[in-house]
């Protein structure tokens, strides 16, 4: 999991091992829009996270800022001090602005949606080895499926981001006709083995290294904000004393704090809303166990017109779930 993408990329090795599914390794169409859709997709995603981030840097620290200025310096602060606050405030919600008026999540988003269907493509033809006689069947059956679903993809796409709406996974899931046969055996044998390491071995795993991602990411996070909240409750009963108990000696430095506390909470939750912690942990666990569902039918005897179907069906409902959750990301305090 190195090198992103080998199922779609594979290497020569894999290449050499099967020498009878060329085809279907080596897909130049999907390949070449693959690659246009992926620069734009990580394009996209950098640019709308590290807008993101500054937004939330600028605002949040011109507000701690102000908050500062009205309980600690008594509107006696340096004024370049308080221009500099005002200018990074603007540029904050200008970065906001721009990231909504340029459809930076939109752009990210739809074409991250182009390369999983466009994956899930790839992997469909997988089925077309079940009956395919010779290597010439299989790359003429392969060209026409990949051609044909292109084309219905790239139509789809002109919709923008309401194609999440549009989206239904068993609709996307190309089932073709049986081919003359009959089955050639080396083929039919190589393009399982191949599925079985290309999509379901590498999905696998690619969703437990997510897994293990964010749960790291959780634990800093969770205990990050368990700090801020204690803090901040405990700021807040020092400061409430203050009032209640007289000759308290506590300072508006408490006051100051205990606010700035919950701002940096509201800020820690607004990170959480644009990095899907929660439901994408919960989206990998479910697509790791029906992986494993597909692996024990091909155990039992499943053939590779039955469990590339079901597995791509699989694929494109987390794809289904992702496109749901993403409605969600944003960086709006």
């Amino acid at each position: 999991m190195q090198e992103p993408n080998r199922d779609i990329f594979p290497t020569p090795a894999m290449l050499e091992r099967f020498p009878n599914i060329t085809p279907l390794l080596k897909n130049e169409a999907i390949e070449a829009a693959f690659n246009r859709h992926e620069a734009l997709s990580v394009s996209g995603k950098r640019w709308f996270h590290r807008l993101g981030l500054v937004s939330m840097v600028l605002i949040g620290g011109s507000a701690i800022y102000t908050i500062a200025e009205a309980l600690l310096f008594k509107g006696a602060g340096n004024p370049a001090i308080s221009i500099a606050a005002a200018i990074s405030a603007a540029i904050g919600i200008a970065a906001q602005i721009y990231t909504l008026a340029a459809k930076v999540k939109s752009k990210w988003l739809v074409n991250r949606f182009a390369c999983e269907r466009l994956r899930s493509i790839k992997f469909q033809a997988y089925s077309l080895a079940a009956t395919a006689r010779d290597e010439a069947e299989l790359a003429q059956r392969t060209r026409q499926l990949t051609a044909t679903e292109i084309a219905k993809l790239e139509s789809e796409l002109n919709m923008g981001i309401s194609i999440f709406e549009a989206f239904v996974p068993e609709k996307c899931v190309s089932v073709p006709a049986p081919g003359a046969g009959p089955a050639n055996p080396d083929i039919t044998g190589e393009a399982m083995t191949a599925f079985r390491e290309l999509r379901l071995i590498y999905q696998d795993r690619y969703a437990a290294a997510e897994l293990h991602r964010l749960r790291e990411n959780r634990r800093v996070f969770h205990s990050a904000a368990d700090i801020l909240y204690f803090s901040g409750a405990c700021l807040v009963l020092l400061s409430l004393l203050a009032k209640i108990v007289p000759g308290l000696p506590i300072s508006a430095w408490v006051d100051f704090l205990a606010i700035s506390a919950f701002v940096l909470s509201i800020s820690k939750t607004v990170l959480d809303s644009a990095t899907l912690t929660e439901p994408s942990t919960a989206r990998f666990v479910r697509y790791r166990e029906d992986i494993a569902e597909v692996e024990r039918r091909i155990e039992h005897g499943a053939t590779l017109d039955m469990v590339v179907p079901q597995m791509e069906r699989i694929a494109l409902g987390e794809l289904e779930e992702f496109c749901d959750a993403s409605k969600s990301i944003n960086y709006r305090l």
